[in-house]
């Protein structure tokens, strides 16, 4: 049994209000003036110095050559005058060097930063911090290879805190979904559903507020339009555009400029299906929660289906394999129900962790407790598919009048010391969101499990997480066993 403490503290300043679009030189100067440049890692002080190396060399050789000529050439006497003042011959040694050497110095200094200006004000925004981008972007291509498996809305929550901590990010997504504007889609253009997949994207964009809400949008009027959302649209254009789901998931990631990769689990048109504790069948995913019946197992329709390769490889090379959170039978087991994908699962050294949902969920998990969570994905894929499991531990928000037949899923002693013998490893921590509390709040939620991997891994903490400043203040522990 395991516990992940906190205690936080953060500090916020007051906001510095900062001109729309501040001068050019003013924002090169702030960009420019940033101690950052100077930590290890960036990779800017070694060109820096190749740079001025390089200028010495010149200079260095051009002095050689005016030497040369300055020796071996006899000057008329009516320019000896204007040669003597041009090398400054009536300053005494050292004064004319060091006088040149600084005039060379400013104008080299000053053309890097104006090439360096010119250069940012195309591709950067305005007020942005080069130097903490820069940095941010090469400790988090070097964070650990993070594969995300699920779907729906808990699985882009996981991926906005991720990609603050890794650029390393593989989602592997559910199609299974026949609801809404996928379903609609999926039937009029034998599309690939496209909903998670709009979800991922955008949970993992550059600008995330902003672009979910833009792929988000549905449109509320126009034949053909009404009730569909902009992102299933976008990767339906790309699909014909690119040859297929798979690539034009790809383009759509570089017009979007995503952290990591998204995709689906499997490349085949599959359906859903559940087989009720009442003998009933329902086949759908969006009909299986609305049913109210309790599940005895869900199953693809058809059963053999052809897995995405990509996925399969990024499981094999994953450092960290989080499964959830999500809805258990809907968007969990729906990818681990593809054999090569339970395979590879088992077949990855990475560390495996499930992410348990913070609430029960309506027509799916109702009266679950822990055990039940477990035991429902060791009933379709067999026992011990992961290593550890991460359970909320904060009932202090109240759910809304909305989520009253919803309740936490807590982990008590008695839960986790069964868990324990069947050979699975127990987290707690507060990963609750407090504006939201049927989800996780990202934040909490991904800094938790990067403990959990770094004490794992034996190291006492992330040099990833210690970049970000709104964690400036906390202090965090892991326990094992």
């Amino acid at each position: 049994m395991s516990t992940v403490s906190r205690t936080v503290g953060r500090r916020r300043g007051a906001p510095r209000i900062e001109p729309l679009n501040p001068p050019g030189w003013r924002r090169g100067y702030r960009q420019m003036r940033s101690m950052r440049w100077l930590r290890i890692g960036m990779g800017v002080k070694r060109y820096v110095v190749g740079i001025m190396a390089g200028t010495v060399l010149v200079g260095l050789a051009i002095a050689m050559v005016l030497a040369t000529v300055y020796r071996t050439v006899d000057f008329p006497e009516s320019t000896s005058a204007a040669v003597g003042a041009v090398t400054l011959q009536w300053i005494a040694h050292p004064g004319r060097e060091i006088i040149v050497g600084t005039i060379g110095f400013c104008i080299m200094a000053g053309s890097v930063f104006l090439l360096f200006r010119s250069v940012i004000s195309v591709v950067i925004a305005p007020g942005e911090d080069v130097a903490e981008m820069v940095y941010r972007g090469r400790l988090l291509r070097r964070g650990p290879q993070v594969v995300s498996i699920g779907g729906g809305t808990g699985q882009g929550v996981l991926l906005r805190g991720l990609k603050e901590r890794t650029a390393n990010i593989t989602a592997v997504v559910t199609v299974a979904d026949d609801g809404g504007s996928s379903g609609r889609l999926r039937k009029e253009f034998q599309l690939m559903p496209p909903g998670d997949l709009r979800n991922c994207l955008a949970s993992l964009a550059d600008s995330e507020a902003l672009m979910t809400k833009l792929l988000d949008y549905r449109f509320r009027r126009g034949d053909g339009l009404q009730g569909h959302s902009l992102g299933n649209l976008l990767i339906a254009a790309m699909r014909d555009i690119a040859g297929g789901v798979e690539r034009g998931v790809e383009g759509l990631s570089e017009v979007l400029r995503i952290h990591g990769s998204v995709t689906p689990s499997t490349a085949s048109d599959v359906h859903l299906a559940a087989e009720m504790v009442d003998g009933t069948t329902v086949i759908g995913e969006s009909r299986i929660g609305s049913s109210r019946r309790r599940i005895q197992r869900v199953y693809l329709h058809p059963s053999r289906v052809v897995v995405n390769d990509d996925a399969v490889s990024a499981i094999l090379a994953a450092d960290l394999i989080v499964i959830g959170p999500g809805s258990v039978y809907t968007s969990i087991l729906p990818n681990l129900l593809v054999p090569e994908i339970a395979a590879a699962v088992r077949q990855s050294p990475a560390m495996k962790l499930f992410v348990v949902n913070v609430t029960t969920e309506p027509g799916e998990t109702e009266s679950f407790d822990l055990l039940d969570h477990v035991q429902a994905i060791e009933d379709h894929v067999g026992p011990n598919l992961f290593d550890f499991i991460l359970v909320n531990s904060d009932t202090a928000p109240q759910l809304p009048a909305a989520a009253r037949n919803r309740s936490f899923v807590l982990a008590s002693a008695s839960h986790q010391a069964q868990l324990v013998a069947r050979g699975y490893e127990t987290f707690t921590d507060s990963v609750i969101s407090h504006e939201l509390p049927v989800h996780h709040d990202s934040e909490l939620l991904a800094s938790t499990i990067f403990q959990i991997y770094f004490a794992a891994e034996g190291q006492t903490r992330s040099p990833v997480i210690e970049l970000h400043g709104n964690l400036e203040g906390s202090t965090r522990s892991a326990r094992t066993r």
